[in-house]
């Protein structure tokens, strides 16, 4: 009988955790906690449209209190809030993005700051005045249309590009393991 509740005893404590293996816990992250991330696909000025959304991943693990809230690799979604494309006379392209939310280790989805973030292509309107200037001293009037073929540069994200992101607020989530550096 003694061995029987000794027994009883041990599953019990195995099963509530209590056993000195870690299980899983819910951990607070406060809001403004940084989130290294990357996007899944490269972006573009010259297709991105406004409202089009896209897919970010966590560049490294997002640990709070010793444990892992964010998975490296997790998933979330971003919003392009602005785009055009570059265009004649040397006008650069534009891009704006805001990051919405990733994916905790429990799967809830954990809220970013709606923090955009803008990039501009390189401009070449000196080029397209120099490319005027010059084509007007050669061809005489019909030379005023030459800034039209100098064309700026598109914003072209790629995937090995690094952002940081930040938690939008405090919130509660399940974490599923320690964290361990190796």
């Amino acid at each position: 009988m003694l061995e029987s509740l000794t027994t009883l005893g041990l599953c019990i404590c195995m099963l509530t955790g209590l056993s000195g293996v870690a299980s899983a816990a819910t951990v607070i992250v406060n809001g403004g906690t940084p989130v290294s991330v990357h996007l899944e696909a490269p972006l573009s000025s010259s297709t991105a449209k406004a409202g089009e959304t896209f897919r970010i991943m966590a560049a490294a693990p997002l640990v709070a209190s010793g444990w892992v809230v964010v998975r490296s690799g997790a998933v979330g979604q971003g919003t392009v809030t602005a785009a055009s494309p570059a265009g004649k006379s040397g006008r650069q392209g534009t891009l704006s993005v805001t990051f919405d939310w990733i994916y905790s280790a429990s799967g809830a989805k954990i809220p970013l700051a709606a923090i955009e973030r803008n990039q501009a292509g390189k401009n070449k309107t000196g080029s397209s005045n120099a490319a005027n200037i010059g084509a007007t001293l050669i061809l005489g009037p019909l030379g005023l249309f030459a800034h039209n073929f100098v064309k700026g540069h598109d914003v072209n994200v790629a995937t090995s590009h690094m952002f940081k992101a930040y938690v939008g607020r405090t919130v509660a989530v399940g974490a599923s393991h320690m964290y361990s550096s190796h």
